[in-house]
């Protein structure tokens, strides 16, 4: 005798009990994920501030885009992604390259020192460069001084500031990279690389040719997480710079931050995060999307 296929009824029926035990979890992700997103999308289509809450359309962001201000951090985010992003994977990738071949203790000690800036976080990091950064009594116009050179105002010289900044989140962001993929190359078969070492494969051509492709979904993994990452970025520049020379080093992040928290438009606020929101889901979708067609 045929048995009687379950419908989903009573399928729901028979495991409501995990489904219960899911309802906490669900709507603390409702509570603190998705009505806040909502609340924002709302708020960009109004002029929000302490005094005032009207629904004036698309007029926030139409204003943006006519912003001198707003255009200049939204084209900064771009230049920290191009110069941050790749610097950040190669740097890592070479290092745990290194440090896997290493004894454990070693790998243990700089796998340790790399993550240490991660876990102190950005505002002791931003200290320390700033000392480092001092026109006066800093380490680096010390060495310059030292070769002959004119001591330089790094974080107040437009020509420096950027790449400054850019130093300081590298040095800050470089130890989670590198312990992922550390874990990713201490999974690969140790088959392999010695099947192409007989064959006659250098290090270099091991590295490219299994270390590289065998950790792709891996590296498309920290690849999206830095992007997104850099396009988030304020807490440096805001201790660093405050976004100058003349913008040149504001951040999208600090931007929301001063717009709704300085100036008090918590409407314009709004509207910067959802531009925002957007780049980050673009740029996430077109790397995701790359690494299935590479």
């Amino acid at each position: 005798m045929n048995e009687k296929k379950p419908t989903l009824r009573s399928i729901l029926i028979k495991q409501r009990w995990a489904y219960y035990f899911l309802l906490p979890g669900l709507l603390l992700l409702v509570v603190f994920n998705v009505y806040p997103v909502m609340k924002t999308i709302y708020l960009s289509f109004t002029n929000y501030t302490l005094t005032t809450k009207d629904f004036i359309g698309l007029a926030n962001f139409t204003k943006l885009f006519s912003d001198q201000k707003f255009l200049q951090a939204y084209a900064n985010c771009f230049k920290y992604v191009l110069l941050l992003v790749p610097a950040i994977m190669a740097f890592s990738l070479l290092i745990a390259n290194v440090l896997v071949r290493a004894r454990p203790w070693i790998q243990s000690v700089f796998r340790g020192a790399f993550y240490l800036p991660t876990v102190v976080g950005g505002v002791v990091i931003a200290a320390v460069w700033i000392w480092i950064f001092h026109p006066l009594n800093g380490l680096l116009n010390y060495v310059v001084n030292a070769f002959g050179g004119e001591a330089i105002t790094w974080l107040a010289d437009v020509r420096y500031a950027m790449p400054a900044v850019c130093l300081v989140v590298l040095t800050w962001t470089l130890g989670t990279p590198i312990i992922i993929f550390m874990a990713g190359m201490l999974g690969i078969s140790p088959e392999l690389y010695e099947s192409a070492t007989i064959d006659g494969a250098t290090r270099t051509q091991l590295f490219f040719h299994i270390t590289i492709p065998v950790l792709k979904p891996v590296i498309v993994f920290v690849l999206t997480m830095e992007i997104i990452n850099v396009f988030q970025l304020w807490e440096v520049v805001y201790l660093l710079t405050n976004g100058g020379p003349s913008y040149s080093t504001m951040s999208m992040g600090f931007l929301i931050y001063n717009t709704a928290f300085v100036s008090g438009k918590y409407g314009l606020a709004a509207a910067q995060g959802v531009i925002l929101t957007l780049t980050i889901l673009l740029f996430s979708w077109l790397s995701l999307k790359a690494s299935k067609e590479a």
